[in-house]
């Protein structure tokens, strides 16, 4: 049994919650259980016909559809997109839990045997999730499984928590490791599970998800307002697809070490369990998990396609205190310690950009950055680097994505 400290976890129908309020703030309408049936494409719209969560069918017509309908998407479907790779010859069942015991639970934790593994995680209101690895495909109908049944995987691996008392939620699901064939095809692009499917391992699927949601809504939102070019969109293609891989490869690694799949001769088979005695474990492991070290470019010695490390700002100057509150302003920050940038005017005069001159006591950011101080960095929407170089590369890197005269 390997044990992780200081894990954080918020669970999905929480994230779910406030992602939805926020979105009411901004007077969205979240529609739950419609389903797209079919399209056809007149003028450049697509022209929808779809369900309602009454089964009720209903007409729309949209210009771009994003799907993130999940793994067995219709929109991948009609897009005729293909969707590659390979599916484990096991799954999982997880399920959400309540013990009358708190006291001698143990922390965020894997049993790990020769036989499987379980997954114990506390999260919030006393809840904690467990999910266990069990042999094989999945039956049809997919069982839901049941309060005995996890307590069973409880006394098998885990016999310190003791018995469950209430089963609050519970689902069984296949492990996979597949990625369409394309996530832009014309004004279709795919995000999510229609986009990708990882092993449950790191509990990355979801975050990966929202990852290209926040990619892609900041680019298209930009280009409907003419403010980026088609290559600006286009970039949706070859940052997701970068970051995608690196998280299918490492799920996949990840889930062949503790599921037993890589041979016990693995060195990495014969340390992975231990965490605490790992120092990769204890401080790549959850940046990894956490998408904080996921490139999604590679570019020759800078830190484009990074994500931002944090900085705290002494200028009060700026509309944002550290370089985790800069997202929220929704624009693209040039950061300098020169005052004489050739587009200054056009940056004040246009919402969507921001021009930061760093005082003396924040040139530790450039330098956090791997830059000199006559150079210049650019933070996305996003929370990435998108650009480090002097003012001839800049210039050039702004005008190929934006239209800024």
């Amino acid at each position: 049994m390997g044990r992780i400290k200081h894990l954080i976890s918020i669970p999905q129908p929480e994230t779910e919650r406030i992602l939805e309020n926020y979105l009411i703030k901004f007077g969205a309408n979240v529609k739950r259980g419609n389903k797209l049936v079919s399209w056809t494409q007149e003028n450049g719209f697509y022209n929808t016909s779809l369900l309602d969560e009454n089964g009720k069918e209903y007409a729309s017509s949209y210009e771009y559809i994003i799907g993130a309908d999940g793994a067995s998407s219709t929109v991948r479907e009609l897009a005729d997109i293909g969707f590659y790779g390979h599916d484990y010859d096991i799954h999982f069942i997880m399920a959400d839990v309540i013990f009358d015991k708190k006291e001698h639970l143990p922390g965020t934790s894997y049993h790990i045997d020769e036989q499987g593994f379980l997954i114990f995680v506390p999260m919030p209101d006393n809840v904690v999730r467990i999910v266990i690895k069990k042999d094989g495909r999945l039956p049809s109908p997919r069982p839901v499984p049941e309060l005995m049944e996890i307590n069973h995987y409880l006394s098998k691996y885990c016999n310190i928590s003791g018995e469950a008392c209430k089963l609050i939620w519970s689902s069984s699901a296949n492990f996979f490791n597949r990625i369409a064939d394309e996530n832009n095809k014309e004004k279709v692009f795919l995000a999510g599970d229609a986009f990708h499917l990882f092993s449950p391992i790191g509990g990355q699927g979801m975050n990966t998800g929202i990852q290209d949601a926040v990619n892609l809504s900041w680019k298209l939102a930009f280009y409907l307002k003419g403010v980026g070019t088609s290559e600006l969109l286009a970039t949706y293609r070859s940052e997701r697809f970068t970051a995608v891989n690196q998280v299918l490869k490492s799920t996949d690694h990840d889930t062949g070490l503790i599921s037993g799949i890589v041979p016990r001769k693995s060195i990495d088979a014969v340390y992975y369990p231990e965490f605490c005695n790992r120092d990769y474990y204890r401080k790549v492991l959850p940046l990894k998990y956490s998408g904080f070290s996921t490139l999604q470019d590679s570019v020759s010695n800078s830190m484009a396609g990074q994500h931002v490390p944090y900085f705290s700002f002494t200028s009060d100057g700026f509309e944002f205190i550290n370089t985790y509150d800069a997202f929220r302003t929704g624009k693209v920050i040039i950061f300098s310690a020169r005052k004489d940038f050739a587009f200054t005017s056009i940056m004040k005069n246009d919402s969507h950009f921001l021009f930061c001159c760093l005082v003396s006591e924040d040139l530790n950011f450039l330098n956090l950055l791997h830059i000199s101080h006559e150079e210049y960095a650019v933070l996305n929407p996003d929370g990435y680097i998108g650009f480090t170089g002097n003012e001839v590369e800049l210039i050039k890197y702004l005008s190929s994505l934006y239209r800024l005269v």
